[in-house]
């Protein structure tokens, strides 16, 4: 007679805890109100995320003085120095970023998210949001529309705002990295903080966030790679050791550090709802095949896949960004401070109904912990990182490609592997290679996710024909690690 009773004090005791959790996570406060911004004046880029004091847009140094010459109209890579403008102007895709942001699809994609209505800005923290990384400025114009200065994405996006340098820059080496910092002129120099300039918009920061919401109405996904991306953007700079072997696979290591401590700096600001935009918890940080389909023609062994990631409610943590803990565990420094921190972190955000102060608190220590490993003499620095490291690596990811359907590790792999060698590469490796490409680039009338698509129609490989690439890539990795 009683057990209806004690079912009924079970559900009202279970429903209280229920609700006591959701107001924990949902009645956080904001992560401002402890949020170690002396780390992002530590990475030089500080400056980024206040264009608003003093922003005095591209034309400014267009000068044939400054930076304006040769003329518009003959502006190739090789040009002078001081032709960096017209370079920008006529070959920078960032110089096209506003005109995407104006775009029939980009207003389909803010009307979809409530950003705009009727033809009208109704959510400026949100519109805001997506000017951070698509336009120098963020303040609005008097048509309540256009900012005060619609150029794309400008010099001062990366190099920082304007007001308190551009009289002064010039003076070069005079001005030491504390002067540049405190005038809020970034360093693009060094290859990490180059990569942490690239990462602030091409993996997210605290004061902008390309989360699921955007992705599902309609924003490609993010996918940065700092090798690939370098390789073919139009340069307004030249690199004195862009010939050396190595440059390539500095270039890969620079952006995976980089892009762990962007994506740790988001998850914090997601869990600390420190953004009008950010949810809690946050679909974009765990990987997209696990709710969206697999690739096709990649091998699918269950006996190998991890049990504990297809639990219900348990998928795994998205890692595209976070791959350089598993870089730094490869190379030869010894983190296991670091790397508990991490696995810390990882085990909470793939438990149901991750705690998100507890997260931001995680989040922040694993931070701490990350930049002092990468700093150096004071500032931020590439750990040691040789070809054979990355060799060794690039086979590991091979192996682990061959054991997953994930579309991450594939890319992953190939892009850990294109890093491994010069543009004058080796025959049989390049072969292998062109292979497996075809196999991670989605179709060109793929709808929902967003991902890198063929050019052409391309004719994906068949499961032995992959599974032959992986081992040929693999082979030829060992042919030159004997050279």
């Amino acid at each position: 007679m009683l057990r209806k009773p004690v079912q009924l004090l079970q559900l009202v005791v279970a429903l209280c805890w229920f609700l006591a959790v959701a107001d924990r996570t949902l009645g956080q406060s904001s992560s401002k109100d402890f949020f170690p911004d002396d780390l992002v004046a530590g990475w030089g880029t500080n400056s980024l995320y206040h264009m608003e004091h003093g922003v005095k847009g591209a034309a400014s140094c267009a000068t044939t003085s400054c930076h304006g010459g040769p003329k518009a109209g003959v502006s190739v890579e090789t040009a002078p120095r001081g032709s960096e403008y017209p370079l920008w102007f006529e070959l920078d895709p960032h110089a096209q970023s506003w005109k995407t942001i104006s775009s029939e699809k980009s207003v389909q994609i803010m009307t979809k998210l409530g950003i705009m209505r009727a033809g009208k800005i109704h959510d400026l923290a949100g519109y805001q949001n997506c000017l951070a990384c698509h336009n120098t400025d963020k303040n609005i114009g008097r048509d309540q529309i256009t900012p005060a200065i619609a150029e794309g994405v400008g010099c001062e996006s990366c190099h920082g705002p304007s007001q308190r340098w551009y009289d002064r820059h010039y003076q070069g080496s005079t001005m030491d990295l504390n002067a540049r910092n405190n005038l809020g002129l970034t360093d693009s120099k060094p290859l990490l903080q180059r990569a942490k300039i690239c990462v602030t918009c091409h993996v997210g920061a605290k004061d902008r966030d390309m989360n699921h919401d955007i992705i599902a109405a309609g924003h490609p996904a993010l996918y940065f790679d700092m090798a690939v991306y370098h390789e073919a953007y139009p340069k307004h700079w030249r690199d004195r050791d862009q010939n050396r072997t190595d440059f390539r696979s500095q270039l890969w290591l620079a952006g995976k550090m980089a892009a762990a401590d962007a994506e740790l700096e988001l998850l914090e600001s997601r869990a600390g709802k420190s953004l009008p935009v950010s949810v809690w918890p946050e679909l974009a940080n765990y990987q997209c095949n696990s709710c969206h389909v697999t690739l096709d023609g990649l091998p699918k062994r269950a006996i190998d896949l991890d049990r504990e990631n297809l639990r219900l409610g348990r998928a795994p943590v998205r890692l595209w960004n976070l791959a350089g803990f598993e870089v730094l565990a490869t190379s030869d420094s010894e983190e296991p401070e670091l790397m508990a921190h991490w696995a810390s972190l990882r085990k909470l955000l793939q438990s149901p109904n991750p705690d998100a102060k507890l997260v931001a608190a995680k989040t922040i220590q694993l931070r701490l912990r990350w930049f002092e490993t990468l700093t150096k003499n004071g500032k931020p620095t590439l750990p040691d990182w040789s070809r054979q490291n990355q060799l060794e690596l690039s086979s590991a990811l091979l192996r682990d490609t061959e054991r997953s359907n994930s579309w991450e590790t594939a890319a992953g792999a190939y892009t850990a592997v294109w890093a491994t060698h010069p543009k004058s590469s080796d025959g049989e490796l390049e072969a292998a290679m062109n292979t497996i490409r075809n196999g991670i680039l989605f179709p060109k009338d793929l709808l929902v996710p967003s991902f890198p698509r063929s050019k052409k129609d391309t004719i994906p490989p068949t499961l032995e024909e992959w599974n032959a690439s992986l081992d040929r890539a693999a082979a030829a990795l060992q042919d030159l690690d004997r050279r």
